[in-house]
């Protein structure tokens, strides 16, 4: 069965995605594994689905490179909401996008530029918590952005990619955050309203580019230990930068927006029988 695909990236977490408002493609964590794989499918780090959502607005299906289900990723629906409004979804006439996603409803406004999306409400913080792997104890932040992240802070820029996926794959696996486990962001501050970003990523299980709800969670962090105002921006391993927008009232957020790039990179069939 031949299925027509759109790759997009989102500074360079990059992501299938597949139009599936009529019922028409059948999908299983075999296939979406084999659609993302790098050297025997299309390759990403995500796939991402459009499914008929309620009477106005679509749904976003999200699916990490092994085929898990995963409730929202941040990137992922910039790419989404371009992709939507270029098949002349929401408002043409304000450039903007509304749809459904695990974690509840996002908007997105679109430009040539980039794409802003709202984050859905954060919860579940929990800071300086003990974290010890083997003989070794860190201070590690917790917060859900539509997924769990662990944000944790250091120079961590030169660690080479095997030390660096051993230290991520430890903390996503660790006891601490069974059973879902977490997404884990090393974060270290090079300027007054900036900071650098790596991150580990669950259902990739390897560092990507840039995780946009990691991004979204390491400025939040920021805000919080070091006391960065918003926005704040963020650089990631691709070299591209992000922006985080936050309001906060006590210790909850509210009206937070991620703004960054998000761009087609080319389209195709694929075999999937």
């Amino acid at each position: 069965m031949d299925i027509f695909f759109t790759k997009m990236q989102g500074a360079g977490n990059d992501f299938i995605l597949l139009d599936n408002r009529k019922n028409s493609i059948q999908l299983n964590t075999a296939r979406i594994s084999y659609l993302c794989d790098r050297y025997r499918g299309i390759g990403a780090d995500g796939l991402l689905v459009i499914e008929n959502g309620d009477a106005t607005e679509p749904r976003m299906v999200y699916f990490n490179a092994d085929g898990s289900r995963a409730s929202f990723c941040g990137n992922g629906a910039r790419c989404f909401a371009r992709f939507l409004f270029e098949k002349g979804v929401g408002n043409i006439e304000k450039k903007q996008v509304s749809f459904i996603t695990d974690a509840g409803r996002v908007t997105g406004w679109i430009s040539e530029e980039g794409v802003k999306i709202t984050v859905p409400s954060p919860k579940d913080l929990r800071l300086q918590i003990p974290l010890r792997l083997n003989d070794r104890l860190f201070e590690v932040h917790k917060i859900n952005t539509g997924v769990p992240h662990v944000v944790l802070f250091g120079d961590y820029e030169n660690l080479s990619l095997d030390s660096f996926r051993a230290l991520g794959s430890s903390i996503r696996w660790h006891e601490d955050f069974k059973p879902e486990g977490t997404n884990v962001n090393f974060v270290w501050k090079v300027a007054e309203q900036k900071i650098k970003i790596r991150t580990y990523e669950r259902g990739v299980e390897g560092e990507t580019l840039a995780c946009g709800s990691g991004v979204t969670a390491s400025a939040l962090i920021s805000h919080l230990v070091l006391g960065m105002d918003s926005p704040i921006e963020v650089l990631v391993r691709s070299g591209d930068s992000l922006k985080v927008y936050f309001t906060r009232l006590d210790q909850a957020f509210n009206e937070v927006i991620l703004e960054g790039p998000a761009k087609k990179v080319f389209v195709g069939t694929i075999d999937i029988a």
